[in-house]
């Protein structure tokens, strides 16, 4: 474990580092201008779904990230956190039809949203909690940071009784991870891409 890491919770400032964080990393493959605004839509649409949200800071700057959803607190937060967000992530949204990679980056998201909801089809009540988004700079890998987001997020989950929560992740991640920590791949959907590649999806489920 690295002691210069600090786990604590994540703040509005903190936005523009993951923001960059999340471009550099998942949309490196468009244009600076655009890719900035589909990590930045992408983030706010996380955070919108997301009842506890923490950061892991190095040196000052954060290196990581992981948003988790617990069922039971959904009904109690206050509506215009998510309504901000919701609303950050259109305005981020709206130029992004004009330009050919604009519409390739929302085309990608609706894709894995639908891949997502094929995945929790008919079981989304099995879970009492899920985590979100889970991100940790490429530049800090092997430094425990991961494992101490993940052990902190999953203490919040047994402090709240979650008995059972789930993730989605992909073969564009570190799938490794979650079967080092012992979750179950409970389900995979295998996606053909159109340079004929194939992706496959997971949903993973664990007890915290």
């Amino acid at each position: 474990m690295d002691d210069s890491v600090t786990m604590r919770p994540l703040h509005r400032d903190d936005y523009p580092t993951v923001i960059e964080m999340m471009r550099r990393m998942w949309y490196a493959s468009v244009g600076d201008a655009c890719a900035r605004r589909l990590a930045a839509a992408d983030l706010h649409h996380c955070l919108s779904r997301s009842t506890v949200a923490m950061a892991a800071e190095r040196d000052g700057e954060v290196v990581g990230v992981i948003l988790g959803r617990v069922a039971a607190a959904v009904s109690r937060r206050r509506p215009l956190p998510r309504c901000r967000h919701v609303l950050h992530m259109i305005r981020e949204s709206i130029p992004l039809p004009f330009s050919a990679e604009g519409r390739r980056g929302i085309r990608e998201a609706l894709e894995l949203i639908a891949v997502d909801a094929h995945l929790i089809r008919g079981i989304g009540s099995r879970y009492d909690a899920e985590i979100v988004l889970f991100l940790v700079d490429e530049r800090v890998r092997g430094r425990g940071v991961g494992r101490m987001l993940f052990d902190r997020i999953l203490r919040t989950f047994r402090n709240v009784g979650a008995n059972r929560y789930f993730l989605f992740t992909d073969t564009t991640c570190d799938v490794g991870f979650y079967d080092h920590r012992g979750l179950t791949r409970f389900r995979e959907r295998r996606v053909s891409r159109r340079d004929g590649a194939d992706d496959v999806y997971y949903l993973y489920e664990g007890r915290p």
